[in-house]
C-alpha cells in the first residue's frame, strides 16, 4: 500500500505516524500538500492522512492569514475529482470542524457549549451585548481554526462594568500575538485592542460554562476516538479555565478522575456520537464537565486533534489502532 501522510513539513506528528507504521508493519512517507495536490491530479493511488501545517508564527492576524490560506488549500484538495485517493479523515470533514459554527450544527442532539453570537464584529458590539444582556461572562474564540489561538475568557461586572480577561494573548510592540502563558487583563484599552484584533479573524462569542475540578485545578477532556470507538483521554487541567496543554498546562490520567461509570459511558457516547455526526473516521472531541452536576458538553471537535504526547512518547497506541484498523477497512 502506498500510505503518505501529509503537512508542510515533517514533524512530531508525521515522525510517530511513521514510526507506528513501521510497529504495524506498513511503509509511510511524508510528503506535502503540494506533492499531493499534484499527485490527485495525476490520479496516483494514495492512502492519505492530512496533518495540520506546521506554523512558527505568532501574531495573531499573521497566523489567522495562514490558517485562511490552509483551509482554501483544503477546499482545493477537495474539489479535485479523486477516484485513486483514499483519505483517512476526508478534506471536506476537517474543514466542517475548523468552522466551530458550522460544526455544532452537525451535532443536533447531542449537548454543545452554546453560541451566544455567530459573528461579533467588534468591542462595541460585543460591550453592548453583556451590558443589555443577562450575561456577565464568555468566551470570545476565532471561528476558524484550532488550539487556542485567540480565545479570550471575558467577565464583565454587571454593576461596576469592570472586565477581566484571561488570554494567551499580549501586544509586543503593538502587535497583537499569541503567546504559550495565560495572561490577565483589567486594562480597558488594552483589552479593547485584543477584542477588535481577535474580531478581525472572524469571531464568535460562546457561553461560559463552569468546568468540574480536580486537585484544585480546572479540567476539561481531550477523547480520541476512532469510528465509534474510545482510543484515549487526557485530563487537560489548569489553574485558570483554559485548558489547552501548549499553553503549559498539565496532563494527568482519566482514570484517576474516578468517574461514575454511567458519566463515563455518557463521555463516550456523545464524544463517539460527535465523530460519526461530523463525518469523521477520527477525531478529538473537547469535552467539560459542567461544575455543578458534572453534565458533560461538548466545546468542539477537532479533525486532526488525536495527537497526544502521553501516548506517543509510551505506548503510541492511537496511531497503531488507527493505521491497523484503517488498512483492514481498505
Amino acid at each position: 500500500m502506498n500510505i503518505c501522510v501529509v503537512s508542510n513539513q515533517p514533524s512530531r506528528r508525521t515522525e510517530y505516524f511513521i514510526q507506528a507504521g513501521k510497529l504495524v508493519g506498513e511503509t509511510i512517507r511524508f510528503i506535502t500538500y503540494e506533492e499531493l495536490t499534484e499527485a490527485i491530479r495525476e490520479q496516483k493511488q494514495l492512502f492519505i492522512k492530512l496533518e495540520p501545517p506546521v506554523y512558527r508564527e505568532t501574531g495573531l492576524l499573521a497566523y489567522h492569514a495562514l490558517c485562511t490560506s490552509y483551509i482554501t488549500l483544503l477546499k482545493e484538495i477537495a474539489s479535485i475529482p479523486v477516484q485513486t485517493v483514499t483519505f483517512l479523515n476526508q478534506p471536506e470533514a476537517i474543514l466542517r470542524t475548523l468552522d466551530k459554527v458550522e460544526a455544532k450544527r452537525y451535532l443536533t442532539g447531542l449537548p454543545v457549549t452554546p453560541v451566544l453570537l455567530e459573528e461579533v464584529s467588534c468591542f462595541d458590539e460585543l460591550e453592548t451585548f453583556l451590558s443589555t444582556g443577562r450575561i456577565s461572562s464568555l468566551f470570545l474564540k476565532p471561528r476558524f481554526g484550532s488550539g487556542a489561538g485567540g480565545i479570550m475568557a471575558i467577565r464583565r461586572h454587571p454593576v461596576s462594568g469592570e472586565w477581566i480577561v484571561y488570554t494567551p494573548l499580549n501586544i509586543d510592540a503593538g502587535i497583537v500575538r499569541n503567546t504559550k502563558r495565560i495572561r490577565r487583563w483589567t486594562d480597558l484599552s488594552g483589552i479593547k485592542d485584543l477584542v477588535d484584533t481577535v474580531c478581525q479573524c472572524g469571531a464568535l462569542a460562546e457561553q461560559w460554562i463552569p468546568k468540574e475540578k480536580v486537585n484544585n485545578e480546572t479540567y476539561d477532556l481531550r477523547v480520541v476516538c476512532r469510528v465509534g470507538t474510545v482510543e484515549h483521554i487526557v485530563v487537560r487541567c489548569s489553574k485558570g479555565t483554559i485548558t489547552n496543554l501548549h499553553l503549559n498546562n498539565r496532563a494527568h490520567s482519566f482514570a484517576t478522575l474516578n468517574l461514575p461509570e454511567e458519566l463515563k459511558k455518557d463521555i463516550y457516547r456523545i464524544s463517539t456520537q460527535a465523530v460519526q455526526q461530523t463525518d469523521l473516521y477520527y477525531g478529538g472531541v473537547d469535552v467539560l464537565l459542567r461544575k455543578d452536576n458534572s453534565q458533560p458538553y461538548i466545546i468542539e471537535v477537532n479533525g486532526q486533534g488525536d495527537h497526544i504526547y502521553e501516548d506517543i512518547f509510551n505506548e503510541n497506541r492511537i496511531y497503531k489502532n488507527q493505521l491497523t484498523a484503517w488498512v483492514k477497512s481498505i
